[in-house]
């Protein structure tokens, strides 16, 4: 039930404090002009992806800003190894909040895995706006992108919404929370969505035998009220846990095998 998966480096600044590393300056939350800031240098990071190449060890790195991932998948370029993997299993890149087009295309040809969230989405549209300018939107979690380019993509909760199924709901239809608006970022579809919770956390994580339905897999599973792919979008979020099993045994509610 336990394991040690990697190790993880991370450099990221949030971009409410101005910690957020960026190739243009913009305003921290005082008014003054910054380009952001890391907790960990770029020589520390390269430090730490030489050790874990070195090791065997899989690293995850956790970056936000333009100019932090610049720096940081340069270090991984320098290795000059593709895929980078440890025992078969990616190495994995963090949040990747501002993937653009060729941010992305790198991360790719670097067969990493990526995890990140729609609370980024959700809950910082409107930071991003008033801070860097409409024309970073369609950059900041852009799902269908970074799915359309091949890579794994597993995605949590974060901090918000805690629902994973209105996180399903709003990868869908990304919307930022301040104002209710469509978010500036294509939607994807609700089977890809779903899979990003399930199937492909499981990929990512390269747990085997978790994430589907099929023989041999663990039987922890739930059992819902509704129908996620089929029932409307503006229900999903409502979706309750019926029955949970674990190992196949029945633990909450009632048991579907009686």
């Amino acid at each position: 039930m336990f394991r040690v998966d990697g190790v993880t480096v991370s450099p990221y600044g949030p971009c409410w404090p101005g910690f957020a590393r960026m190739r243009e300056a913009y305003q921290d939350p005082y008014g003054r002009q910054t380009r952001g800031r890391s907790t960990v240098s770029l020589e520390k990071v390269g430090q730490a992806i030489r050790y874990c190449h070195e090791k065997g060890v899989r690293l995850n790195i956790v970056t936000s800003g333009q100019a932090e991932t610049d720096g940081v998948l340069g270090r991984l370029e320098e290795l000059g190894h593709v895929p980078l993997t440890t025992d078969g299993r990616a190495w994995l890149l963090q949040h990747f909040s501002f993937a653009e087009p060729d941010l992305v295309r790198r991360a790719a040809a670097l067969g990493l895995d990526i995890t990140t969230t729609m609370s980024f989405s959700w809950g910082k549209g409107e930071l991003v706006r008033e801070r860097f300018g409409d024309h970073l939107l369609p950059d900041f979690i852009p799902l269908a992108r970074l799915l359309d380019s091949g890579l794994h993509v597993a995605a949590g909760t974060d901090w918000g919404p805690k629902n994973v199924f209105e996180h399903i709901a709003l990868a869908v239809e990304p919307r930022y929370a301040a104002g209710g608006n469509a978010a500036a970022t294509p939607g994807i579809s609700r089977r890809r969505a779903l899979a990003m919770w399930t199937s492909e956390a499981a990929h990512v994580l390269r747990w085997d035998d978790i994430g589907s339905l099929r023989p041999g897999n663990h039987a922890d599973l739930v059992i819902l009220d509704r129908d996620p792919l089929a029932c409307p979008l503006d229900e999903l979020p409502g979706t309750q846990v019926v029955t949970t099993m674990l190992g196949g045994k029945t633990v909450t509610g009632p048991d579907p095998t009686e």
